[in-house]
């Protein structure tokens, strides 16, 4: 049903392997600021943060992942307690609503938060809450303390103590590697040598592997419902075979496959999104997410443009990413 194009991966993994990545975008306030919760705060960001089409701050310019990192950095300052786990256990789900409210909304007015979906994401966040009491003392650094991750260095002895908490509990771990992810860029703990890493795989990535023709599909049926946004029952082996394609993306290229996420994902929300640069030559947003990544001379054309089958193919160009209801990612 899906295959992956090992050759056109390789093509994609060598343009990759010629980028050069920002230091600013590793100074951001989210992963530099100094404080004892900023780990915590990950934590939380991360297991809510899935499907976060409407959540946007156009006052601010600020959508999706960008205006959840500035909600919580506002929390941090002004609402500790809401990345305490022994303070939230006291909360009902509720409760936990009404105080996140203000934090995803313009001007802080609760009236206006758009984040959706809010009973299941206060749901998650009360059951990280819970998990931390109960296995981990409350504190998320203490899942570090208690795994033996140094000693093994393989990442499935981090994955299968984050698989504690529902929010974290795919089993293909994009959330678990979004987490890793940000706090070893935050230098919160080194990951350099950590083997068996899944690469982060979301929708935008998907996306962009099925439109560049990294995945192929080769069942009418499913690539039917994948170009005209119709719901399908199960995305895994979809995701399974855009993750083997990320990893030979990312050993052609000779970077880490965390990496991948800060090209692929900030290019599938700007470059290959609703509208594409290869056909509408300008980006969905502004500025560019992956210009804020990577450093570009030029921005005129996407820069899979030359190879990916979407630039030039509607039969391509038509992908979209699997409708599917989900808070794994």
């Amino acid at each position: 049903m899906i295959s992956v194009n090992k050759e056109q991966t390789k093509k994609i993994g060598e343009i990759v392997k010629t980028l050069e990545f920002r230091p600013s975008f590793y100074e951001r306030d989210f992963i530099q600021i100094d404080s004892p919760l900023k780990m915590a705060m990950h934590f939380y960001a991360v297991g809510i943060c899935h499907q976060t089409y409407v959540l946007a701050n156009p006052k601010l310019n600020l959508f999706g992942w960008d205006f959840m990192e500035y909600g919580f950095l506002d929390m941090l300052i002004n609402a500790p307690n809401l990345l305490i786990a022994s303070e939230l256990v006291k909360l009902s789900n509720q409760e936990l609503i009404e105080k996140i409210k203000p934090f995803f909304a313009e001007d802080h007015l609760p009236e206006k938060c758009t984040l959706d979906t809010l009973e299941e994401r206060a749901h998650l966040w009360l059951n990280m809450a819970q998990g931390l009491v109960m296995h981990f003392d409350g504190k998320i650094e203490n899942l570090f303390l208690q795994s033996d991750w140094q000693k093994t260095q393989n990442a499935e002895s981090l994955y299968k103590l984050l698989r504690v908490f529902e929010a974290y509990s795919d089993p293909l771990q994009k959330k678990s590697g979004v987490f890793l992810k940000l706090i070893a860029d935050a230098n919160l703990v080194n990951l350099d040598q950590l083997t068996h890493v899944i690469p982060i795989m979301d929708y935008h990535m998907q996306r962009v592997l099925l439109r560049t023709g990294c995945v192929e599909v080769n069942d009418k049926s499913l690539k039917e419902k994948l170009q005209n946004r119709k719901p399908i029952s199960n995305d895994e082996p979809l995701r399974k075979a855009c993750i083997e394609a990320m990893d030979i993306i990312a050993k052609t290229a000779h970077y880490h496959p965390f990496k991948m996420n800060d090209v692929f994902y900030t290019l599938g929300r700007s470059c290959c999104n609703e509208a594409t640069l290869c056909r509408t030559h300008s980006c969905e947003k502004s500025p560019c997410t992956l210009t804020r990544a990577v450093y570009l001379e030029t921005h005129e054309s996407c820069i899979f443009q030359e190879i990916c089958k979407g630039a030039t193919d509607d039969d391509y160009h038509q992908y979209w990413q699997p409708q599917i209801q989900t808070h794994f990612y």
